[in-house]
């Protein structure tokens, strides 16, 4: 079966970064996610760190070690960008533990040499769910300052899907890159964990067609069309007649009424006993099949696939959901940009043909200066800031420029 490599990239900013924490090193039970086995969780380790951080405080050392400028970080900003680093299950069946923390270490040599290994926050395995994967947190740190737009573009994207499956290939890695353009260069890990389940059901099926087809095997060996030759077994009864002696006793005859007991032949009987214990064989047989392993896992990866689907549906919904109110917004955003800008035009007009009507109505440029600058002042006083001052400040650096003073 064909396995191919799957790298998604998220960007986290500050307000995420703490629930990153909690869920990659297991500080919190989860409440989102039933895949998570707690007997396994000290499987899972971090490739960059030692122990459990706080990813705050770590990202800050990232930045502040490297920042050249004096600005703060915007409260907006990405701080990381997460590589979700796996493939599918069947990838993982076929590699020994030791070969599976290859294919992460290698993985994480790759893009720490490509990112700077002093910009990973943290390289954490998770190995306590259904598939194994790698987060590895990047803060986007470029020349002095992040750059998430520019170390993750679009570029950058297309190269990583390019290179890592041929740079595991390279290593012995039996992958394969996703095709271009689909799902697989950005997929979801909802739907990523659809799709692993729904193969795992898959081969569970076709098990329980293989199990299904021994049980039919073996009920043939009972006979679902036994005949058996049977008589009532009669005895003498003693019943009244309704009639009474000359001394008063109740009269009676002696009748053949039938027992509740069959007569059968010996080897009739002897059938119905073979039949009987290849029946109880068989539902023994049938109770130990639904109590393997298998059949208990097709159960629940069946009941786990339709609450993967439910959510994934949930989230494709929601995600439409934003687009309209995105596009609304950016509707919205654009008619306001027009509404501001006919504002401003407007606001200009106001201002020329003001000056222009206070010079006409005062004597000398001292007394129009005066006027125009109390008029500029109290238009400040009631909004300042606005384009009315904007305006005559750039006159004034205008005519400054020309060596002129208004």
């Amino acid at each position: 079966m064909v396995s191919f490599a799957v790298v998604h990239m998220q960007k986290i900013k500050s307000p995420a970064l703490k629930g990153m924490q909690f869920h990659h090193q297991r500080e919190r039970e989860s409440k989102t996610n039933p895949d998570i086995d707690d007997e396994r969780t000290d499987e899972n380790y971090d490739l960059a760190n030692d122990e459990n951080i706080d990813f705050n405080v770590r990202v800050k050392e990232i930045i502040e070690s490297q920042k050249t400028g004096t600005r703060k970080t915007r409260k907006d900003a990405v701080l990381v960008n997460e590589l979700l680093v796996t493939s599918d299950r069947e990838f993982f069946e076929r590699l020994d533990p030791a070969e599976q923390k290859r294919f992460f270490e290698k993985s994480y040599d790759l893009f720490s040499e490509r990112y700077g290994k002093q910009n990973i926050a943290y390289a954490m395995v998770h190995n306590d769910e259904k598939t194994p994967h790698m987060h590895l947190g990047v803060v986007p740190m470029r020349d002095g300052r992040l750059q998430g737009k520019n170390v993750f573009n679009r570029q950058e994207l297309r190269w990583i899907q390019d290179n890592f499956p041929k740079h595991m290939q390279e290593l012995g890695f039996d992958l394969e890159r996703g095709e271009k353009g689909s799902n697989r260069e950005h997929i979801e890990m909802a739907q990523f964990k659809k799709q692993t389940l729904e193969k795992d059901i898959d081969f569970l099926e076709k098990s329980l067609v293989v199990k299904k087809d021994e049980l039919s095997a073996y009920s043939n060996k009972v006979d679902s069309d036994l005949s058996v030759k049977a008589k009532r077994a009669m005895r003498n009864v003693e019943v009244p007649t309704g009639e009474k002696t000359i001394f008063g006793k109740e009269k009676t005859k002696t009748e053949k009424k039938p027992t509740k007991n069959v007569i059968i032949s010996e080897s009739d009987y002897k059938k119905l006993v073979t039949a009987a214990q290849d029946n109880e064989k068989l539902k023994k047989h049938v109770n130990n099949f639904l109590n393997t392993d298998m059949a208990k896992r097709y159960k629940k990866l069946s009941g786990e696939h339709e609450q993967v689907k439910e959510k994934y549906n949930d989230l494709v919904e929601r995600y439409n959901s934003n687009t309209n109110d995105y596009n609304e917004l950016v509707e919205e955003n654009r008619s306001l940009k027009s509404k501001i800008s006919d504002l401003r035009n407007e606001i200009g007009s106001i201002y020329k043909s003001t000056k222009e009507f206070l010079k006409e109505r005062t004597n000398g440029l001292k007394a129009f200066k005066s006027v125009f600058n109390d008029l500029v002042t109290k238009v400040k006083e009631k909004s300042p800031k606005g384009e009315f001052e904007r305006l005559n400040k750039q006159e004034k650096r205008k005519e400054k420029d020309r060596g002129m003073e208004l």
